[in-house]
């Protein structure tokens, strides 16, 4: 398949929380060297940052077909509910509902350790705890 047809109408657009804005930053560089490294500009994937007021206006926002969230039930409602009053879609992980995903060519001895870390490190005492593993392999 060509890169074009990958591409066509395909923008990623992160909005994290305020809380968390160098987290935000860091990842929106590493999605950028990602995507050079394989070809596609970096400007596919940005940061949005602001409060709840940006988080209102992407779910409403029809020009947004999808909305992914990641946070707490009773904000994940409000999303789920906005977004579908205008017919769009969306991806929710809440309440701490965490998934690791390992690919067939992951490098097993780093993942391991770091599954494990996710799901027990902290005893499930963070919101960033895995709950679910996806395994390619």
């Amino acid at each position: 398949m060509k890169k074009e047809t990958i591409l066509f109408n395909c923008y990623l657009f992160r909005k994290g929380a305020q809380t968390t804005s160098l987290t935000s930053i860091a990842t929106t560089k590493i999605i950028e060297r990602v995507l050079i490294k394989n070809s596609l500009p970096g400007g596919l994937s940005s940061l949005v940052c602001g409060g709840t007021d940006i988080g209102k206006s992407i779910c409403q926002d029809k020009r947004i077909p999808l909305v992914s969230f990641t946070g707490s039930c009773q904000v994940g409602k409000q999303v789920a509910q906005t977004v579908q009053s205008r017919f769009g879609k969306t991806i929710l992980e809440l309440g701490g509902n965490n998934c690791i995903i390992v690919l067939d060519d992951a490098d097993l001895t780093l993942a391991i350790p770091a599954i494990f870390f996710a799901a027990v490190g902290t005893a499930g005492q963070r919101c960033t705890t895995a709950r679910r593993l996806v395994n390619f392999n």
